[in-house]
Formats: C-alpha cells, structure tokens, sequence
C-alpha cells in the first residue's frame, strides 16, 4: 500500500514544480490553483484527496491493468514498469515523466499495469477535477497537454523503431553478405 509522505501539498512550491510538467506548461499559476482549488473556502481535507505525494516499495503495483480510476501520476524518483498483459513495454525514471495519463484522457480503464521498480515517490492528482471545472480553457489546456506527452512519447518510439530498424537492415545486409560468400566458396 502507497505510504502518504505529506498531507497538506497544495502550496506556491507545489505550483511551481507542477509548472514544469508538460501538461501544464501552457497554464499560469493562477490556472493550476484553480485546477487544485486553492481559495479561502477550501477545505485541507479536499485538497487532501486531489494532490498527494506517495512513496511506493520496490514491487508494489502503482496502477492495475482494468481497473479505472482518476488519477495521473508523475515520477519524483524511482523506476517505475509499465507491464502489459504480463509483458514489461516501457519504463519510467525520469523525475517529472508522467503515467496513467490514458485512461483519464479517455475515460477507460486501465490499459497496463504500472509497478515500481524500485522504492520511489509520485506526485499524484486526481484529474476528474478537471472534468468539473467550469472555466473551458483551462479543460483545453489540461487535455492538450495530455496529448503533447503523448505525441512525444510517439515520437520517442518512432525514433526507436527507426533506430532498430536500421540496425536490423544492416544485420541483414550482413547476413546476406555472408550467405553469398559461402555461396561463392560452395561453387567453387
């Protein structure tokens, strides 16, 4: 079970370190307090449930393949897996990359399990207050952020596809190469 490092996080500093996130770069701090709710009439305890700071064992399960649930997580520290059908596809541990951003952009559920790889530590929020905001722009904002991390994470794996492709030609320009050398030596 994720263990709560600190209750209370939604203040000036958490703003700025949300800022640096991809998704809300495009967003002014006055944007992201609104997001978070933070005015006189919030209670600690709401602010509570939206933005958390959890620290996670080596092993632990951070997300479940099917389930649903509103939360998106951003890495602070540690190696985290994104296991498929039983099958790792990608791996997270760069402090502020993002995970289980999907389901909450399209409201399914859980398409891959996320472990942690070692002890590590997210910044949580739940992303349904997103839905509820009345203030348009700000929903815009937020969803195309979403879709930025996406479409660099497709890029990434683009260029890796690109990268192993390559490789693979040469391998088989090589294989090739080789099978025309014993070719020639078995006319011989």
């Amino acid at each position: 079970m994720a263990k709560n490092l600190q209750a209370n996080l939604v203040n000036d500093k958490t703003i700025a370190i949300l800022k640096k996130f991809m998704i809300f770069d495009d967003l002014v701090p006055a944007d992201i307090k609104k997001i978070l709710s933070l005015d006189a009439n919030t209670t600690d305890a709401y602010q509570n449930r939206i933005i958390k700071l959890c620290q996670y064992k080596a092993g632990e399960v951070v997300i479940r393949e099917g389930e649903f649930d509103c939360w998106s997580f951003w890495v602070v520290k540690g190696v985290f897996d994104v296991i498929q059908n039983g099958q790792p596809i990608a791996s997270f541990s760069n402090s502020g990359e993002i995970f289980g951003e999907m389901s909450v952009l399209e409201g399914i559920p859980r398409t891959a399990s996320v472990v942690s790889v070692t002890s590590g530590v997210c910044l949580c929020i739940d992303m349904s207050v997103i839905e509820t905001m009345e203030d348009e722009g700000i929903r815009t904002t937020i969803k195309n952020g979403f879709y930025k991390v996406i479409l660099a994470r497709l890029g990434r794996t683009k260029d890796k596809m690109m990268a192993e492709k390559q490789q693979l030609e040469i391998k088989y320009a090589g294989l090739l190469s080789f099978e025309e050398k014993i070719r020639a030596k078995a006319q011989k």
